[in-house]
């Protein structure tokens, strides 16, 4: 597989790497097919969804590096996650690592400005549906002003009449 760039596709070969169907993914994490298509596959995946993958495919916890940040590879035959299933001690301080927090606080950090960005986008959409708002009203009342000239030129007409 070329590189693979966003936590979608990294997701996307995991599943390849398993022989998981797609559908069972979607059906499982109850999240759409359409999130992992064209334009969607390039766009971040919310934290929330992927605490819902590591749910349901806690494997993906011992791979939290490479799922997160993309870097290193995705070893399912790992000699050490077998030495974690058997020491309970390792496997239970998985949220308290470091690399754990580093990971979470980076993708935390890139959802937050992705969501700031998309805040000021709408902002900026608010501003200008309001400037255009203000010229249809503007717009209205000129029409209004000279329908009743129309009016007023019609009826002195219809009056002289």
């Amino acid at each position: 597989m070329d590189k693979i760039t966003t936590i979608k596709e990294r997701i996307l070969f995991y599943l390849e790497e398993k022989s998981i169907k797609k559908e069972s993914f979607y059906r499982e994490t109850g999240m759409s097919a359409s999130n992992f298509k064209g334009a969607g596959l390039k766009s971040d995946l919310g934290i929330d969804k992927v605490v819902k993958v590591l749910s349901v495919y806690p494997e993906l916890n011992n791979h939290l590096h490479w799922l997160i940040k993309g870097e290193g590879v995705l070893d399912l035959n790992a000699v050490e996650e077998e030495e974690q299933k058997k020491d309970p001690q390792s496997s239970g301080d998985l949220l308290y690592s470091e690399n754990f927090n580093e990971g979470i606080g980076d993708l935390l950090a890139n959802i937050y400005a992705q969501y700031n960005t998309q805040d000021k986008s709408l902002l900026f959409i608010q501003n200008q549906i309001s400037k255009m708002e203000k010229k249809l009203d503007a717009a209205i009342i000129k029409q209004g002003k000279y329908l009743e000239k129309i009016l007023s030129q019609v009826q002195d007409k219809a009056d002289s009449k």
